[in-house]
C-alpha cells in the first residue's frame, strides 16, 4: 500500500481513463450512438450533467494549479469512473446483435442517476431501470441471446434480463436497495423471485441486487490521514498494488453482514420457504460497484471496480461456473 496526496494528477490508467482528449472522445462517440437510436442528450438532463462534470474534473486533472490541494477528490473521481463505466460498455458492445433493443432504456438515461458507484438517496425508476441496462450490457460478452424488457411496457411475462448461457435460459430480476432493513431486502427479494417464477422461457434464475446504497464506499477507498484531515492537512488517499483483494474484504463482510440481519428479522426456514421448488437460486447475486485507489510504477490512480458477491441461503455451488463468468464480465467493465 501506498499513499499520495496527487493522486487527482495521475488518471492514466491502461483500460480506464488515459487522457482528457480519449474521454472527450468517448463522450462524442457515446452521443453517436445516441444518435443513431434518435435519442439527444437533453439540457439540464442527468446524463448532460454527468458529461459535463466528467469533462471539468479531467480539465482540473490536466490543469493542476487549479486544484485544491485540500479537496477529498473521492465523490469527483467515482462519478468520473462512474460515467466512463458505462460510455465504455455501450460503445464497445454498439454493434452487438441485441444492442438496437436497448434503446428504450438508453432513453432513461437523461431521466435517472447514471452514475452506479455512489449512494442515492431516492429511489427513482428510471435509475432503476439503468442498472438493468448496465447488467445486460455485461451480459452480452457471454450470450448472443440477450432480452431487456422494456422498461415502460411490460407484460409481466419477463423478469428484467433473460439471457441464453451455455445453452440454458437464465432470468434476472435486478433490484437496487434504499432501506435498511432486512424486510425492506427480503420484500426485494421476494419480488425477484416472483418474477423469475412467472417468466415461461427462464429455465432457472437469480435475483441481482444492487448493493450501491449498502457499500462503505469511503472505507474502500480511505483517507489514511483523516482526523489530521478534518483539522487541515492535505489528504492522503490510500493506493493498492491489489486493490480488487482490498475491496473484496470489505465486499465480503458487507453480504455477510447483511445476511446475517435478514435471517434475523425474517427468519430462515420462511426464507427457504421463499426458493422451495422456485427456479430461484437460492440467494442473491450482489452488485458491488465502488472505487478505490490502484498503485502503479507512475504514481497512484483511482481505480473503478464493479464486482459481483453472492448471497447464499441454501447451495448454490451447482452454478458456480455461470457466476463466476458474470463476475468477470463485471470486471471487464473496469478494465
Amino acid at each position: 500500500m501506498t499513499t499520495n496526496p496527487d493522486i487527482q494528477r495521475n488518471l492514466s490508467q491502461p483500460g480506464q481513463v488515459v487522457t482528457y482528449l480519449a474521454l472527450e472522445q468517448l463522450v462524442y462517440s457515446f452521443e453517436g450512438v445516441l444518435k443513431r437510436f434518435g435519442i439527444p442528450i437533453q439540457s439540464g438532463s442527468e446524463l448532460e450533467k454527468a458529461c459535463l462534470s466528467v469533462q471539468e474534473v479531467m480539465h482540473k486533472n490536466q490543469n493542476p494549479n487549479i486544484c485544491d490541494p485540500q479537496e477529498d477528490i473521492r465523490h469527483e473521481f467515482r462519478e468520473v469512473l462512474g460515467i466512463w463505466v458505462f460510455l465504455r460498455q455501450i460503445v464497445r458492445l454498439k454493434d452487438h446483435a441485441c444492442f438496437p433493443q436497448f434503446a428504450p432504456h438508453l432513453a432513461l438515461l437523461n431521466k435517472g442517476a447514471v452514475v452506479q458507484n455512489t449512494r442515492t438517496p431516492l429511489c427513482e425508476e428510471a435509475t432503476n431501470k439503468i442498472f438493468e441496462l448496465l447488467f445486460a450490457l455485461a451480459l452480452l460478452d457471454l450470450s448472443n441471446e440477450v432480452v431487456l424488457d422494456h422498461p415502460s411496457e411490460a407484460k409481466g411475462d419477463n423478469p428484467d434480463v433473460l439471457a441464453t448461457i451455455d445453452g440454458q435460459c437464465w432470468g434476472f430480476a435486478c433490484k437496487t436497495i434504499y432501506g435498511s432493513s432486512g424486510k425492506t431486502f427480503y420484500d426485494n427479494l421476494k419480488k425477484g423471485v416472483e418474477q423469475i417464477e412467472a417468466a415461461p422461457n427462464a429455465q432457472v434464475g437469480a435475483v441481482v441486487i444492487s448493493l450501491r446504497n449498502v457499500i462503505p464506499h469511503d472505507e474502500c477507498w480511505p483517507i489514511l490521514n483523516y482526523d489530521e484531515y478534518r483539522t487541515g492537512a492535505q489528504p492522503k488517499f490510500a493506493a493498492y498494488s491489489r486493490p480488487e483483494e482490498f475491496v473484496r474484504e470489505r465486499i465480503v463482510e458487507t453480504i455477510k453482514q447483511k445476511h446475517d440481519q435478514v435471517v434475523t428479522e425474517i427468519g430462515l426456514p420462511n426464507i427457504m420457504k421463499l426458493f422451495a421448488g422456485k427456479k430461484s437460486l437460492p440467494g442473491y447475486l450482489a452488485y458491488c460497484p465502488t472505487c478505490t485507489g490502484r498503485y502503479t510504477v507512475q504514481g497512484p490512480v483511482p481505480r473503478s471496480i464493479n464486482m459481483l458477491g453472492v448471497g447464499e441461503f441454501g447451495n448454490v455451488q451447482a452454478h458456480q461456473g455461470i457466476i463466476e463468468k458474470i463476475n468477470a464480465a463485471l470486471l471487464e467493465c473496469s478494465q
